[in-house]
């Protein structure tokens, strides 16, 4: 969570946004870790599961780079450093922009 803060804050709301969305199945406990993490970007919590069963969400966390058309470019499994050089290198070919 704290690679995508500092990439939000980075990039976000300039060339793209970026969203987080739990599937928690307790609110509250997912609220207190965004809270506990100091997550700035917005999240949302899908508590019935329909994001998760729409896009096949197989394993957790899954992070997807989505066009403003709601088209998946990419799929990443996993936890990732997305500030990292090389994270920032594959969202700027995925988009196609100059990061």
């Amino acid at each position: 969570m704290g690679s995508l803060d500092r990439l939000a804050h980075r990039y976000g709301g300039k060339q793209f946004n970026v969203i987080g969305i739990s599937t928690d199945d307790y609110r509250n406990r997912a609220q207190a870790f965004l809270q506990q993490s100091n997550t700035t970007f917005n999240n949302f919590i899908d508590s019935k599961l329909f994001m998760e069963n729409m896009l096949g969400a197989s394993q957790i966390p899954l992070t997807l780079l989505v066009d403003a058309r709601g088209r998946v470019l990419a799929r990443f499994y996993g936890a990732k450093q997305w500030d990292s050089p090389e994270a920032v290198e594959a969202i700027g070919k995925a988009f196609r922009i100059k990061m």
